[in-house]
């Protein structure tokens, strides 16, 4: 239709509409739609591509390609940033390097999350490039000598270590160590179990044989998952055989059980 258009015109008016139509094309810079099949979008020259707010069209809240924070020789850092959709614009989440000036390649680009405050809630480690940066975590130290360590001397199951634990992930990995004392050349006996909630989630022996069972064992935390609240862990052992008699405080002999390391892990 175009074409009969155009044939049925001089060549003089042919021209003028083929500049009015390119006119029209340069004013055009929106899209109200597209798709793009078995294609690629590309972005040359330091372009961006920006995804503005809803309730304020001037505020961006995606950004990807030039994040215009360039290194200290100029060169643009490319990533991308998330922004919260608020008029505090704080930011969500970022792959970049806040501190342009600490080096040029960029080689301290990290991937970190924001809290509503602009404080950090997670961070990989720019440095060594490996794990976690922020935030920092507890680990805790228990004692290994049976002679200062938790134990009993009950035959009946005793708690010797417990913590309440976080419900929001999907493993805890425990890391614990039992041994039987030796009273007057006789070996202590016994076994170990954990608890959560009540409920046996590991267990094992402890023969008599004065040397320590090392345990490391990966417990499902996914039945007890509920964000925001915690469950106990208990860490139990009872006495089976040995000395009754002669031991810690004239007692019986006894189960040690120490707890070297816990953190929670994914799946």
């Amino acid at each position: 239709m175009m074409a009969q258009y155009l044939r049925s015109q001089s060549l003089e008016d042919r021209v003028a509409e083929l500049e009015r139509q390119v006119e029209a094309l340069a004013r055009t810079n929106s899209i109200s739609g597209t798709t793009l099949t078995n294609g690629n979008l590309v972005l040359r020259q330091g372009s961006s591509i920006l995804v503005m707010s809803v309730q304020d069209p001037n505020r961006v809240v995606c950004r990807i390609g030039d994040l215009h924070n360039p290194d200290i020789n100029g060169v643009p850092q490319m990533g991308m940033q998330l922004y919260r959709d608020t008029p505090a614009n704080e930011l969500t989440m970022a792959l970049w390097q806040p501190n342009p000036s600490t080096g040029a390649g960029f080689a301290g680009q990290f991937w970190a999350v924001y809290d509503a405050s602009g404080s950090y809630v997670f961070t990989t480690d720019a440095i060594s490039r490996k794990g976690v940066a922020m935030p920092f975590r507890a680990v805790g130290f228990s004692p290994t000598s049976y002679l200062c360590a938790p134990y009993s001397q009950d035959t009946v199951w005793t708690e010797v270590s417990s913590a309440y634990v976080p419900r929001d992930a999907p493993k805890l990995r425990l890391e614990a160590s039992f041994v039987g004392d030796q009273v007057a050349g006789v070996n202590t006996g016994g076994a170990y179990r954990i608890m959560i909630n009540g409920t046996q989630a590991a267990a094992g022996t402890v023969p008599p044989t004065f040397t320590w069972v090392n345990v490391s064992t990966d417990i499902d935390m996914t039945p007890y998952y509920a964000p925001g609240d915690a469950v106990q862990v208990s860490v139990q052992v009872q006495r089976t055989s040995g000395a009754t008699t002669g031991g810690r405080n004239g007692g019986a002999g006894s189960i040690v059980g120490s707890v070297s390391g816990s953190y929670q892990r994914g799946s």
